[in-house]
């Protein structure tokens, strides 16, 4: 028996490399392009999520970015897109959306991970639901889910 390829996540620097600086606070600030292939069967719609795992804010890792309502079948998200079908959650800067990279000046190199999950039912999630919640109700429904880090440093 054949076995399916992995569900795969791609951005634009390799797993654990730097993340380039148009895409932090320090540059254009925008959301990179990100492709995921092979999704996993039964996948109804993608979400993606970006945490730094070197910061913690209230016993939390602080969440830049998350995302759901994304087509499967639309393998690639382009550099800061946001489909019409698309909801975001409140990030950990109180904003919609993105929120690149933003380390304290002087921090050692913090690790963000880029996770994409593979729903098998909508996330039922509204804009502007706040990060931690947007989270658990995508992880509820995850059946599959890669991640890929890179690190950041000011």
């Amino acid at each position: 028996m054949i076995e399916p390829e992995p569900f795969q996540l791609s951005t634009p620097w390799r797993d654990g490399d730097r993340i380039d600086q148009r895409y932090t606070c320090d540059g254009r600030d925008v959301a990179p392009p990100l492709s995921w292939s092979v999704v996993p069967e039964g996948t109804v719609e993608i979400a993606l999520a970006m945490v730094d795992a070197s910061a913690v804010s209230d016993g939390q890792p602080f969440v830049h970015w998350v995302i759901a309502g994304l087509d499967p079948d639309e393998i690639a998200l382009a550099e800061g897109d946001v489909p019409p079908t698309a909801v975001q959650g409140i990030n950990f800067f109180g904003d919609v959306g993105y929120g690149g990279p933003c380390p304290p000046p002087g921090d050692d190199p913090h690790v963000y991970r880029i996770t994409a999950y593979a729903l098998n039912q909508t996330a039922g999630v509204a804009d502007e639901t706040p990060a931690i919640e947007f989270l658990e109700a995508v992880e509820a429904v995850t059946i599959e889910s890669v991640d890929l880090t890179g690190t950041y440093q000011r």
